[in-house]
């Protein structure tokens, strides 16, 4: 049995049509990626305040001048205004919550006062204590 013609026709066009789909799907792919490495071009590119010249920068605010979205988000997390199933950030004490942990932890420091940690803006005050 050999196929008509009008079998193989259909199927050339179907072929045609995969692969133009697979073509355009990759042409997606890589318009994405350079649009990415352009972005990080971009970001490094226009820096406000050169954070090279000095080893070690530990204001937030002159962060906050070359990548301002990710200093409004690191602002955001001095809210304490939601409490979830996995602590949220309002300040929780651990110890009240589960009492047999002063036991567990007798002699170490964490054994008088362990709270949950809460948002990067509170990091440093919690590791002052």
């Amino acid at each position: 049995m050999q196929e008509t013609p009008k079998k193989k026709s259909a199927l050339g066009w179907i072929l045609c049509l995969i692969s133009m789909a697979a073509v355009f799907c990759l042409g997606l792919l890589a318009a994405s990626i350079t649009e990415r490495k352009a972005e990080v071009a971009s970001i490094y590119n226009n820096k406000k305040v050169d954070l090279a010249a000095v080893p070690v920068e530990s204001k937030n605010e002159q962060w906050g001048l070359n990548y301002p979205r990710e200093y409004e988000t690191w602002k955001m997390t001095a809210k304490g205004d939601f409490k979830s199933k996995y602590h949220g950030n309002q300040v929780q004490d651990v110890l009240e919550e589960r009492p047999d942990m002063v036991i567990l932890w007798a002699g170490y420091a964490f054994s008088r006062d362990y709270t949950a940690p809460r948002g990067h803006m509170h990091a440093l005050d919690e590791m002052r204590g």
